[in-house]
């Protein structure tokens, strides 16, 4: 074959990669708006004994509806600090809102223990991890449909939507709430934790358990804290392993002697 033939064949194998990957790709990165998540500050950790805390009002998710599929990764195995807290046991996942308004919780991490064998509200809010507590995958990914509606949730006494999101890093009180006492620390120190990674998405969801009179909250969302991370489409990776294909076609037969 000669060069000139080579070249137009490479020009058709790229042609079609690009129109596979015009396809909708999400490998750009999550943002919280995409989940229904608040976003809060990167800089400003959450907690219920801050002087200031950023929870004095319930951070609450939204429901979301893609435009168009949407492959999301969510796991509890890395950074080390990922899963659940709290005495009690709960499952983190989604509630899909049908057209008659009801919603059918949907688990994607559930405990089915309340709390790790070696866990202690001192040490880490009877910390819930994945292969202790938490029993099953710790990576599952989610297909969100397009125009279905969806909002994150946590099940424990009943379906809660307190939720944050936060790009990057998370950092989260890990006191336990049994050491509040009228918004302060009560004869604890308090300790807190930070989840980072870049490029991810950390949700921080709480299950609105302990409340106080008034405005006066227990809300550290912290209950579950999760890493969510976009995942390409199967029509991006037909289209990159096209380009990658074409590319190696080329060499070799631009290394082949012409005939």
């Amino acid at each position: 074959m000669s060069f000139k033939r080579a070249l137009a064949s490479i020009g058709l194998v790229v042609g079609t990669a690009f129109t596979l990957t015009t396809a909708p790709a999400q490998a750009a990165k999550l943002t919280p708006a995409q989940l229904g998540l608040p976003v809060l500050s990167n800089q400003a950790p959450v907690g219920n004994g801050l002087s200031s805390p950023k929870a004095s009002f319930p951070y609450y998710t939204s429901t979301f509806s893609p435009s168009q599929s949407l492959r999301v990764r969510f796991s509890i195995l890395t950074p080390e600090g990922l899963g659940s807290r709290g005495m009690g046991m709960s499952s983190f996942g989604y509630t899909v809102i049908g057209s008659d308004g009801k919603a059918t919780f949907q688990s994607i991490f559930s405990e089915t223990r309340p709390y790790d064998p070696n866990a202690s509200a001192k040490g880490n809010d009877w910390l819930g991890s994945c292969g202790k507590a938490i029993t099953g995958a710790c990576e599952v990914t989610i297909t969100f449909e397009a125009n279905k509606t969806y909002q994150l949730s946590l099940l424990s006494k009943g379906i809660s939507t307190y939720g944050v999101g936060v790009l990057n890093s998370y950092t989260f009180d890990t006191a336990s709430d049994q050491f509040y006492k009228n918004g302060t620390v009560a004869g604890h120190k308090q300790p807190f934790t930070t989840v980072s990674q870049p490029g991810a998405l950390f949700i921080g969801m709480e299950d609105g358990e302990y409340k106080k009179s008034g405005n006066n909250f227990y809300y550290d969302y912290q209950d579950w804290v999760v890493k969510a991370e976009a995942v390409p489409e199967p029509a991006t990776l037909l289209g990159l392993g096209a380009v990658a294909g074409g590319m190696l076609v080329a060499r070799r037969r631009k290394a082949a002697p012409s005939v």
